[in-house]
């Protein structure tokens, strides 16, 4: 065996060995499917299985200031303001809660926590689905 063979052989195992080290839930996903999976997972499930860059936008420290904190970090967790910058990204806001609504049903909330999750946006600034991302979930992320 040569000495490069086994410099290499080294490497491969350090490399490995690393990776190993590395806990699944400190790697952030860098690939846009696999991205597109966890944020479809959370949405619907609720369930986190890796770290997103969007994550360590969450201040808990300053949500925690809003009396609708429990609510608002539920959405922001399960990629409700991700989902709906994502679909507002295209569109010109029409005034209305309807994307908001879509997201939240896809969610699988009933009508009548879809009223009061609205009625939350409402008393937060948001009164359209624009103002949701501009004055609801700028209470969330930050410093």
């Amino acid at each position: 065996m040569s000495l490069g063979h086994a410099k290499r052989t080294a490497n491969k195992e350090n490399r490995r060995e690393l990776r190993d080290k590395l806990d699944p839930e400190d790697e952030v996903l860098k690939d846009r499917k696999l991205i597109r999976e966890e944020v479809t997972r959370r949405l619907v499930s609720g369930l986190k299985a890796k770290n997103l860059q969007y994550d360590d936008l969450f201040n808990e420290e300053k949500a925690r200031q809003s009396k609708d904190f429990d609510i608002l970090g539920l959405l922001y967790h399960r990629m409700f303001f991700y989902r709906l910058n994502e679909k507002l990204a295209g569109l010109v806001c029409d005034h209305t809660f309807r994307l908001s609504q879509q997201i939240l049903t896809q969610m699988q909330f009933n009508r009548g926590k879809i009223n009061e999750i609205l009625e939350v946006f409402k008393r937060n600034g948001g009164h359209c689905d624009c103002e949701v991302i501009y004055y609801v979930e700028s209470q969330l992320i930050g410093k």
